[in-house]
């Protein structure tokens, strides 16, 4: 794969923050077990990075609109023992297909099941037998000093996994990846790589859920070859009492294609960040998400399409639905390098308020310095069209009932850029039950 700049998107941390501290308590003790050099330095970069930052604050770039003070206010804590679990509690599978399972962040072997072509190491055993490619992409986060949640899973490096997609191979169905936590006020701090041949194909269907109160901070590396397709899907569903903050950093060789898409529901807090750098010619991504979010609940997606060459295209549209005294955030990015002639970049987010109390944030960016460009961004947020309403009314449908079709239909185009149908009409049924549920 070829190596980026990393994006420089915070300023500059302080010196030291005694606040940090507490959350590196218990990173220490991973540092006995017997890991490579490089894992062990990067452990050690990034415990010194988050001591001198600790967690951002709303002063810090890209985190004006969220506020990680109730995350402070918990302590959580890290262990490094094997997981122990009642399997019979795990999720059923949303689809025919295979299935890898993480619980508190431990790739589960025997629960998981993988086709042919598809390979999966524990990220410590990947790393002892010098897999190709690692280090440069677990390294991968950029300046720690600027990313204290990076520098914080950096801490804690350990858990995780390793998935690799023969080249030339497209895999028959999808693999569903279920990360599950259980417990009261654990901190998970898992680190994957999914790594795509060249030509090859396959589609990845991500779950979070989870039981209690815990923490997640997942960093999630993809490095797509080639010509690779990666059809990558999210189902973030928390517990109400969870934190949930990932990064997801994306490196498309040339004529690779990528598509993801993430509905967000639950959680107390839940932040997704996507980095997608184009680095060759004719690449093309899209990125969409919805999120449906009631009582306190936040969420933050923020995303950035880095274009390196020309006739890339990239687009990025989320949609979602707020009610009682919910936040969301939008922070949408597309970056436009002189080299990248020819990009097609759009980008929208349109919010729908279903209480006066409602919040929705929205910071859609453009930065560009190509002159052949065909680039848009778009941002709304608003209450239900009330012509709409009133002639749903006027046919004898109730209010409660016009209100959650009207909702439905306005979630329902962002849901249809998934192109893989199974998981579309599952989103819509998810979206449909809940609109249903806030009427009862």
């Amino acid at each position: 794969m070829s190596s980026a700049p990393a994006k420089e998107a915070f300023m500059e941390a302080p010196a030291a923050n005694a606040a940090a501290l507490p959350w590196l308590a218990e990173a220490a003790a991973i540092e006995k077990d017997k890991s490579v050099n490089w894992v062990k330095a990067l452990r050690a970069t990034g415990a010194d990075a988050f001591a001198r930052t600790g967690l951002p604050t709303p002063g810090w770039e890209g985190w004006q609109y969220t506020n990680l003070r109730p995350l402070s206010a918990v302590k959580f804590h890290y262990s490094a023992e094997p997981v122990v679990f009642d399997a019979k509690k795990l999720p059923a599978p949303l689809l025919d297909g295979y299935r890898i399972v993480v619980v508190n962040g431990q790739y589960q072997q025997k629960l998981s099941t993988l086709p042919a072509h598809v390979t999966v190491q524990n990220l410590m055993d990947a790393a002892a037998h010098k897999t190709a490619g690692l280090e440069d992409a677990l390294v991968r986060v950029g300046d720690l000093a600027k990313s204290p949640l990076m520098a914080l899973n950096s801490a804690y490096l350990r858990d995780g996994f390793v998935l690799n997609v023969a080249p030339g191979k497209d895999i028959d169905k999808p693999v569903e990846i279920l990360f599950y936590n259980s417990g009261k006020d654990i901190a998970i701090y898992p680190r994957v790589l999914y790594r795509l041949g060249e030509n090859s194909g396959v589609t990845i269907i991500e779950r979070h859920e989870g039981e209690g109160s815990y923490f997640t901070n997942l960093y999630t590396a993809i490095a797509q070859d080639s010509a690779s397709r990666l059809k990558f899907y999210r189902d973030v569903n928390e517990s109400g009492n969870s934190f949930h903050i990932s990064m997801i950093a994306a490196q498309l060789e040339k004529g690779a294609s990528f598509e993801g898409f993430s509905m967000a529901t639950g959680g107390k807090l839940t932040r997704q960040e996507y980095h997608l750098q184009l680095l060759d010619t004719g690449i093309c991504s899209n990125i969409g998400g919805t999120y449906l979010m009631k009582g306190q609940e936040s969420h933050d997606f923020t995303i950035l399409a880095d274009h390196f060459e020309p006739r890339g295209k990239s687009a990025q549209h989320f949609r979602g639905v707020l009610d009682d005294q919910a936040r969301t955030v939008f922070q949408g990015k597309i970056h436009v390098r002189r080299s990248a002639q020819k990009t097609d970049g759009y980008q929208s987010h349109h919010a729908l308020l279903l209480a006066p109390a409602a919040e929705a944030s929205a910071k859609p960016e453009l930065e560009i310095y190509a002159d052949d460009v065909k680039c848009s961004h778009g941002a709304t947020s608003g209450q239900l069209d009330p012509v709409a309403l009133f002639y749903l009314k006027s046919r004898g449908i109730p209010e409660t009932e016009a209100k959650s079709l009207l909702a439905e239909a306005f979630l329902n185009e962002a849901i249809n850029q998934v192109s893989f149908e199974p998981l579309r009409e599952i989103y819509k049924e998810r979206a449909a039950a809940w609109l249903a549920g806030r009427a009862s």
